[in-house]
């Protein structure tokens, strides 16, 4: 993955280096103090991920985030907590608070990876996707089977989402996060209120922080389900509910 670092501390270009240096599949580009100079490099060239810092002269990290029509995925590492809510609103892959372990940093990395894998998957397969129609005869809950689309607030808008488009949600904290086939939606929701608005014969909950929509189920491998390229943990708890699923 092509990396680029936008922080204004040399410090912190340090130590993402030094992370970065036992990669190898990570290869830092270039290295921004400000964000005026990664604009003027995105203009002639590409990223797939930036490291971006919050807290910068002149013009912010967020606000240079908001500027970009199409960013590629974004760590944020910041020293200051309180913009983790702004910054998941605006989509990015995780928010690393200063000073970060190299296991945190890692964990942060191996999303965008999989979100990464993700996109891609999504763009290859896009020409040769055929919609189907829910059963007409599929077990029904308080969401109609005739359901195909739900209407999602995040990012401060409200989407129209086809349930057919959905792969997975994840619990973040108080987010939740809805991941389709070519883009992600974080919305400050509980996990608990989607698995209500969900046709339960479309989706099911396999853990306190997933639900995944049983049509993209790849395989099933122990107490994990594979779903494009990305293994969702199947919960002690909640593993009862695939079982019947299945059943």
């Amino acid at each position: 993955m092509r990396c680029l670092i936008v922080d204004d501390e040399p410090l912190a270009h340090r130590v993402i280096n030094n992370y970065c240096d036992n990669l190898s599949f990570l290869n830092i580009e270039k290295g921004c103090y400000s964000a005026f100079e990664a604009i003027n490099y995105l203009n002639e060239n590409q990223v797939d991920l930036i490291f971006l810092d919050i807290n910068m002269p002149k013009l912010k990290g967020l606000d240079f985030l908001r500027t970009l029509n199409n960013p590629p995925l974004i760590i944020i590492t910041s020293a200051y907590q309180e913009y983790a809510m702004e910054g998941y609103e605006l989509a990015i892959q995780d928010y690393l608070l200063k000073p970060f372990s190299f296991e945190r940093f890692l964990k942060a990395v191996n999303k965008a990876v999989q979100q990464k894998k993700l996109l891609e998957t999504s763009k290859n397969k896009s020409e040769l996707e055929i919609t189907t129609k829910p059963s007409s005869n599929s077990i029904s809950n308080s969401a109609s089977n005739h359901q195909e689309h739900i209407f999602i607030k995040g990012d401060k808008k409200t989407h129209q989402v086809a349930l057919d488009a959905i792969l997975y949600l994840e619990s973040i904290g108080s987010y939740v996060k809805i991941y389709l086939k070519d883009k992600t939606i974080v919305s400050l929701d509980r996990l608990t209120n989607f698995e209500n608005k969900l046709p339960n014969n479309l989706f099911v909950r396999i853990h306190r922080s997933y639900i995944i929509a049983v049509r993209k189920i790849d395989f099933i491998e122990g107490n994990r389900v594979k779903i494009n390229d990305v293994f969702v943990p199947v919960g002690s708890v909640y593993k009862q509910n695939l079982t019947k699923f299945l059943k």
